[in-house]
């Protein structure tokens, strides 16, 4: 199943500032990055306020990440304004 999500140029960051983190720490366990690198690179091509179609599986990861940045954002006494929206707009 997929879905079409309108990301404008902030979503596009605070996706990219999420995904970066955890592409990192998979590669650096070892794991296979396959899968959120080809997501990073989909995101970066993609032009601002265009939909795009995301697969479930993308999706969720994009949620995971998002909600992880959040947090560290929250723990730290960070806005977390632009992580909301993103959150918003994958649920």
């Amino acid at each position: 199943m997929t879905r079409k999500i309108k990301l404008t140029r902030a979503n596009k960051s605070i996706l990219m500032k999420a995904l970066a983190p955890y592409y990192y720490r998979e590669k650096a366990l070892g794991h296979s990055t396959e899968k959120p690198g080809r997501l990073i690179l989909k995101i970066n091509s993609l032009p601002a306020d265009k939909k795009a179609t995301f697969s479930t599986e993308e999706i969720r990861l994009m949620c995971t990440t998002v909600n992880q940045l959040r947090n560290e954002r929250l723990s730290k006494g960070q806005y977390t304004d632009a992580a909301d929206d993103m959150l918003l707009k994958l649920f």
